[in-house]
Formats: structure tokens, sequence, C-alpha cells
């Protein structure tokens, strides 16, 4: 079963184009790169996936259903963790993780228990500071934690690991790879492209305007083997990244 399922997505943004015609499909329980340069559409695609912003064409299903900005029962199955991270900085990181609950319908005892245990396992304890006190790895952890913290079947994650500290990478990585082996969906976004290696087991790749370059599983990276692309061998993501994008970096002769 898919998961996500998205058909000839197009966005605009007046006459300019951020993403064109991509279509791509995510089984469930799935750990999934989406990857692609700066400027390549991909926040723009995951803000069309979770409500976030209205495509201007195409077709995306979630869950099985057809997906638009409107669908609440499918938001509320959901988790999202935006690059911006949309958090309500003059609340401290307990107000603001209850406020989150409460608004997926938790009740009262759970979501006392599980703000106390994201808190807990985040090093998130120090109440004296509101999260715009926080430093951005702190905030960024909370941003983890608001989009975990109703157990959603489909998790969306734009750059969830840029400014953690290596513990709390590994933290969330542990927690994302049990939270696929139940059958439940992570869609990331990343430049981090050594941890995507490790941690996905497929990839989309895109350049821009938002155009799918190549898809496929990279399982084989993770134990030292090789993706094979038009009879090239790639063994690490990042060449087959460079390769498919086409980035080429001038060599400046004084540095």
């Amino acid at each position: 079963m898919d998961a996500i399922r998205i058909t000839n997505l197009v966005k605009k943004y007046g006459q300019k184009l951020a993403v064109e015609n991509l279509s791509l499909s995510v089984r469930a329980g799935t750990m999934f790169g989406f990857l692609g340069p700066n400027g390549s559409g991909k926040s723009t695609t995951i803000g069309c996936m979770t409500g976030l912003l209205d495509a201007t064409s195409g077709a995306i299903e979630l869950l099985g259903q057809r997906f638009n900005a409107d669908n609440a029962a499918i938001k509320r199955r959901i988790g999202v963790m935006p690059e911006t991270l949309g958090l309500f900085e003059p609340l401290y990181a307990h107000e603001f993780l209850a406020f989150v609950a409460r608004m997926f319908g938790l009740d009262e005892a759970t979501t006392r228990l599980r703000v106390t245990e994201l808190l807990a396992a985040l090093e998130l304890t120090d109440t004296s500071k509101t999260l715009s006190e926080y430093s951005t790895g702190m905030r960024k952890r909370v941003a983890f934690a608001a989009a975990v913290i109703h157990s959603p079947e489909v998790l969306f994650l734009d750059e969830p690991f840029e400014s953690i500290d290596p513990a709390g990478v590994s933290l969330m990585k542990q927690w994302l790879r049990r939270f696929t082996e139940q059958g439940r969906t992570v869609f990331i976004t990343s430049h981090v492209l050594e941890t995507v290696e490790r941690v996905c087991q497929e990839v989309a790749i895109v350049t821009a305007p938002g155009k799918l370059v190549w898809q496929g599983d990279i399982t084989a990276l993770a134990n030292d083997g090789a993706v094979v692309h038009n009879g090239q061998e790639f063994r690490a993501l990042e060449p087959l990244f460079l390769h498919l994008t086409g980035e080429r970096y001038t060599d400046l002769k004084w540095l």
C-alpha cells in the first residue's frame, strides 16, 4: 500500500514555477528521502503535501485518501516538522507541546505523560526559558517533539537534523527506525546525505523546478553495496546525487 501518492503536482507563485508535474509514490512503512539542491522545490512540495500551501494543480493522496488543505481528518493522522519550525516562541516548551497535543485531541492524562516523556528524552527540561530563548538546535528538538506527540501515521520532516547535536540526531534516528518498523512512514528532506544514506530505504532526487530525475532503492549503500544508474555504479549517495543534479563547483585557485 502507498502511504503517499503525488500525481502531476504543479505549484506556481504568480508566473514563477516552483514544482513542475511532479509524480511519485511512497510505500507505507518506508523511510523515504526527498533530495535536491537549494531551490529545487523540496519545501514547496512538502508544503503542498501537508496543507501548508495550496497546489496549483495535480492530485495528492495520503493514506489512500485524496488530500487538500481543508482535509482535517487526514491532518490529524500526519505529523509535520516544517523548515520554518512553526513554533509559538513566547511559550515555554511544555506549554507549546501541551497545546499541540490538545489540538490533536489527546486527553489530559495522555498529554501530560507524553509531554513529560518527550521533554526528558530530548533534554528540554529547563523550564526557565521560553522558546524564543532556546538555541536553534533546541527549537528544532521542540518542533520534532510536536510533530510526533500524537503518534502520526505519516511523518513529514523538513531538514530535521540540521543544527541538532550528534546525541540528538542519534536519538531521533532510533525513534524514526522504530516508527517505520511499526508500519508508519517517514518523508524526509535533508542536505545531510550521509545520514539519509544510513537511515532511508528509498530516495527521490529532484532538480528545479521540482522535477523528478531519479527515484530508487538505496539500501545497498548501507551494506557497502552499490546503486547502478545507466550502467554506472555509485557506492555512496553523494556522487549519485551530484551526477543526477549536475552540480558542479568552480575551483578557486587561491583557496
